[in-house]
């Protein structure tokens, strides 16, 4: 029942056109998307998807439907109605491994990409009931578009699941053929006798293979169809070495592929009834083109022609010999193959009179693809009549033959089964042949028909692309040679965006519309990432960051498919919480785990707890959610006195070097691990007291070059998951390997073994006595308590997390300490007033200093502004229906992101000076800085963002105020930018520091009246 609900913190629905804003919903466990649609505020349910991490396949591009919520404004607050199911009804959880419980049966009939479509949303979609596939092919389900475009016959290449996939997830597997179905009472009868009760029956048999009735075609051997894994094989066999003179009959795909896939070596000859083939898909125009590129191959036409009969051959009589014409041409033929269409295969249900087959012998469902007069049944793929939703469909009846919308259908069923209210979504149907060079299609002209094709390209040069429009409507596309302009199709086609056919009359490239194809940048990147990589590897990603958005403007194209902005509204959209941007491939590389690849060489990542580099945003989510009170301000409080202790042994040495000049990077690293030893597990690597950091910091950065480059190609970072040669190879390739130093003193080491007996030793002992926790005052300590206090958080997580903050928060503290440090002591002007404000408080090192020292902490701010710990873009990946920003389209799979060195140098949003050092800026109106700190990637975007950050911030605001209140600190050094290696993680390097120290005085706060006390 609908009803009224209050969004929390909302109090106007001022968005502007495109904006939108994730909220949550007073009084229920959900969240809704405010978003201004064409100066419409409307409110809508986050868009289902499929987990990639559960192995789903989004094989064409799809736009979820949305539930839509009225939203309004009223005395101050904003409301929206809507039933309260719809409001909260989100993701569907993946499942895969599972036993089968309670007492609904999902039936699924047939081998196909429907049934396993089903089958992986069902259980991907968390529905625990049993499942039983029955097949009559002696296989698992199959990749059958491969049989005729390669011939393939090798089981472990077709079956897209082993044996062990469907038993992981409870699927029974019946090799039996479908001899009847029983509506009223529920069951299915197989031609062994096996008869097999359902809730929900999923009807997915497929086509079979028409015959011609002509004379000869029903005796004669040698002649053959293509269906199965056994027809393909029957025809090897037949070809044998070759040399065959072989006559295919049929010229639309199924006929075009094989003699494609046969040409090589034998005698190949295509009979068609069309003018040109495929002409009643693609035109005679078009089917002309591919005529041209298959006789290259040695392919023969006789076009158009009829047959007439098959005569036996005189040395085998009991097998074809020839092939006669109407036209009478005798085709001589050592065998043939007919593709000439598929009947749908009910026969077990021709006689059933429960059932109304329609003329084609096919059965008519629904948009949800439930059979039309049953109930608890559905029909997919080449069975099922449906209504188009498509470009010029109007919900017109068609029946497609393509696997993908059998697959994707058979999604839909699944989404049906587990949640009957849920609008069905539209899946934009694609196909693609192999006929010697890759054909491309997508849309549908079934339901309109097309009156006009629009071809656009070069014919000669195999690159070329045909618009087929019914009016000014374009219904489908096809394509050679041109990928991208397909990929572009179908998402406009879901979005309903596609152009009109005047529109591309006038020369309008469909690419225009959509990056990163036509977005301004480096010829070089257009091409590949090896531009990007060669400046990353040279250490110049920082100085990407500062000139490439001044060269190209807001939108710069770095690589074949990414795209960096600089602008309020891309980072509004890709990091706003809520819009479904996860992190792009490039974080591959920082993994901490070795994945699992499955045969795509997409990675699973096992559950260990690994922030930077987590695909699963569910699983982030929660984990952050476990550990998020820890890791507050007001919980790291209690730790101030052992950075404390840290900072002042720090003091107490760089006093000892009286002046002397030091590595100012290679003392930040120093404190920054002591302060973690200290905080994390009460221990200290002694570096402070070797005033060395063992390599360290040197070594970690050239870590951080390595994974930069390698980040830049996922492809070979995933097969060096599997090949450490292969890694080696590429690394010593981009020059990216390095040698230990001499003199290297690793913490990791002692890390590992202290946090591992810490806690051994801890979990040896269940609870603490009378329920208290340990006299140990350390954040591992805190790790250990929250594990058993929440199982959730498990042991996995807890050495994982123990581990990560060192990790993660020695490279990323150095850099804050680093540049703060080195910014404020070479600008006389701010470190004057730094060193007035701290040494005229007596408890400038306290962490809550931030409002006497307000100076000092902007002076902080502002050095993390311009030289922030990232170098390089935080991307992402646009998700599933595509996106616009600046108004231009961008597919679903676009690396996106903002690259922190240029946002933090926009002008629009840190001021005419951005360029330029000013802690003053921290200073201004509280709206302002408010709208700065929006924009602020110091510590990672959005949902995204750092976890150990307060931690960070706590280290940094204790130590800077310190160290200027005790020291006057020269930097003797200071390379210019340019001068300074950064990566994706980016620091300044090559800086020489003086410490001098500062005479104590005594007086009051102001240092008016002061004494100065000498030591």
């Amino acid at each position: 029942m609908s009803q009224e609900y209050k969004l929390k913190g909302v109090t106007s629905l001022a968005l502007k056109p495109g904006e939108k804003q994730e909220v949550e919903v007073e009084g229920l466990d959900a969240k809704v998307l405010l978003v201004n649609a064409g100066g419409t505020v409307q409110a809508v349910g986050p868009k289902s998807c499929f987990n990639t991490k559960t192995g789903d396949v989004e094989d064409a591009p799809a736009l979820n439907a949305l539930p839509v919520f009225k939203a309004t404004e009223r005395d101050g607050a904003v409301y929206i109605t809507g039933d309260a199911d719809t409001i909260k009804r989100g993701h569907r959880t993946p499942k895969f491994k599972c036993t089968a419980t309670g007492g609904d049966k999902v039936v699924v009939v047939g081998g196909g990409s429907g049934a396993l479509g089903t089958i992986e949303a069902l259980r991907g979609g968390g529905y625990q009931g049993a499942i039983t596939l029955i097949s009559n092919e002696g296989y698992l389900p199959i990749d059958r578009p491969k049989l005729s475009k390669a011939l393939l016959t090798d089981l472990a290449k077709l079956q897209w699941r082993d044996e062990g996939w469907y038993k992981d997830g409870s699927v029974d597997i019946v090799n039996d053929e479908v001899t009847a179905v029983d509506f009223a009472t529920k069951t299915v009868t197989t031609k062994s006798g096996g008869k097999f009760a359902y809730t929900k029956l999923v009807l997915s048999t497929g086509g079979t293979p028409r015959r011609l009735p002509l004379p000869g075609f029903k005796d004669l051997g040698n002649i053959f169809t293509l269906r199965t894994v056994h027809d393909a094989k029957r025809i090897v066999d037949a070809i044998g070495d070759k040399g065959k003179k072989i006559v295919i009959i049929g010229s639309s795909f199924i006929g075009m592929e094989i003699a494609v896939a046969t040409a090589n070596g034998n005698d190949v000859t295509v009979v068609g009834m069309e003018k040109a083939p495929l002409e009643r898909v693609l035109g005679e125009k078009v089917g002309n083109i591919i005529k041209k590129g298959v006789e290259a191959k040695g392919v023969k036409f006789y076009l158009p022609v009829g047959v007439d009969r098959a005569e036996p051959s005189a040395s085998a009589p009991s097998n074809v010999g020839s092939v006669h014409l109407k036209d009478g041409t005798k085709l001589e033929a050592d065998l043939v193959i007919l593709g000439v269409g598929v009947a749908p295969a009910t026969e077990y249900l021709k006689n059933n009179s429960a059932v109304q087959l329609e003329q084609d012998g096919s059965l008519r469902v629904d948009e949800a693809f439930a059979v039309v007069g049953l109930q608890d049944v559905y029909a997919i793929g080449d069975i099922a009549t449906h209504p188009y939703r498509g470009p010029g469909g109007d919900g017109k009846l068609v029946r497609i033959e393509h696997w993908n919308v059998a697959q994707n259908a058979g999604r839909t069923v699944a989404s049906h089964i587990l949640n009957p209210d849920r609008t069905p979504e539209f899946y934009t149907p694609v196909f693609w042949s192999a006929l010697g060079s890759q054909l491309r299609y997508c849309g549908n002209t079934m339901a309109s028909g097309w009156d006009d094709v629009v071809l656009q390209g070069d014919p000669e040069q195999g690159k070329w692309v045909a618009y087929y429009a019914k009016g000014q409507t374009v219904v489908a596309m096809a394509s050679m040679g041109m990928d991208p302009a397909m990929a572009q199709c179908s998402q406009l086609m879901a979005l309903n965006r596609m152009p009109s056919k005047a529109k591309l009359e006038g020369g309008l490239d469909i690419l225009s519309l959509g990056p990163p194809h036509q977005i301004p940048g480096p010829r070089l990147a257009a091409i590949s990432n090896v531009w990007q990589a060669r400046h990353v590897r040279d250490g110049r990603a920082r100085e990407l960051g500062k000139t490439l958005h001044r060269q190209y403007g807001p939108m710069v194209r770095v690589g074949p498919n990414e795209v960096w902005f600089d602008s309020e509204e891309a980072f509004r959209e890709i990091y706003s919480a809520g819009h479904g941007y996860e992190k792009s491939d490039f974080y591959l590389a920082t993994a901490l785990n070795k994945p699992r690849l499955d045969w795509k060489l997409r990675p699973h990542f096992p559950d260990t707890l690994d922030f930077l580099s987590e695909f699963d945003v569910k699983r982030y989510r929660m984990q952050r959610r476990l550990i998020g009170p820890l890791y507050q301000a007001p919980s790291l409080r209690r730790f101030e006195s052992a950075v404390d202790r840290v900072v002042a042994a720090a003091i107490t040495e760089l006093k000892a070097l009286d002046g002397a000049e030091v590595d100012l990077k290679e003392w930040m690293h120093i404190i920054a691990v002591e302060c973690l030893g200290a905080v994390v597990l009460s221990w200290s690597p002694r570096y402070i007291q070797a005033r060395s950091d063992g390599g360290t910091s040197t070594q970690s950065y050239l870590g951080w070059k390595r994974k930069s480059v390698f980040g830049l190609f996922p492809t070979v970072t995933r097969l060096s998951f599997i090949s450490k040669t292969l890694s080696r190879v590429f690394a010593n390739i981009w020059g990216v390997t390095f040698k230990t130093p001499k003199g290297f003193k690793p913490f990791f080491t002692p890390v590992y073994q202290k946090t591992s007996k810490r806690i051994a030793n801890a979990l040896r002992s269940p609870s603490h006595p009378g329920g208290k926790r340990r006299a140990i005052n350390d954040l591992l300590e805190n790790l250990i308590s929250l594990h058993k206090e929440r199982p959730e958080f498990n042991e996995t997580y807890l050495r994982r997390l123990a581990v990560t903050n060192f990790g993660a928060g020695h490279e990323t503290m150095c850099s804050a300490l680093t540049a703060a440090m080195a910014m404020i002591g070479s600008h006389h002007g701010v470190r004057r007033r730094v060193a007035e404000e701290v040494r005229s408080d007596p408890d400038a090192s306290e962490a809550d200093n931030g409002l006497r020292l307000r100076y000092t902490r902007a002076s902080i701010k502002e050095a993390q502004r311009l030289h922030p710990v990232i170098g390089m873009s935080l991307s992402r990946k646009v998700p599933q229906g595509g996106t616009l920003l600046h108004g231009l389209y961008f597919p679903a799979g676009t690396t996106v992101g903002c690259n922190p060195v240029a946002l933090h140098r926009n002008p629009n949003i840190f001021g005419e000076d951005a360029g330029r050092y000013n802690p003053d800026r921290w200073l201004q109106d509280d709206g302002v800085v408010r709208r700065m700190e929006r924009f602020n990637l110091t510590w990672g975007g959005g949902a995204r963002s750092c976890p150990g950050r307060h931690l960070a911030e706590l280290v940094v605001h204790k130590v800077v105020p310190a160290l200027f209140k005790e020291f006057d600190i020269e930097i003797t050094a200071m390379p210019e930018e340019t001068e300074m290696p950064s990566y994706f993680m980016a620091m300044m390097t090559g800086v020489k520091a003086k410490f001098h120290r500062v005479p104590h005085k005594t007086g009051n706060k102001t240092g008016n009246s002061s004494v100065e006390v000498h030591d």
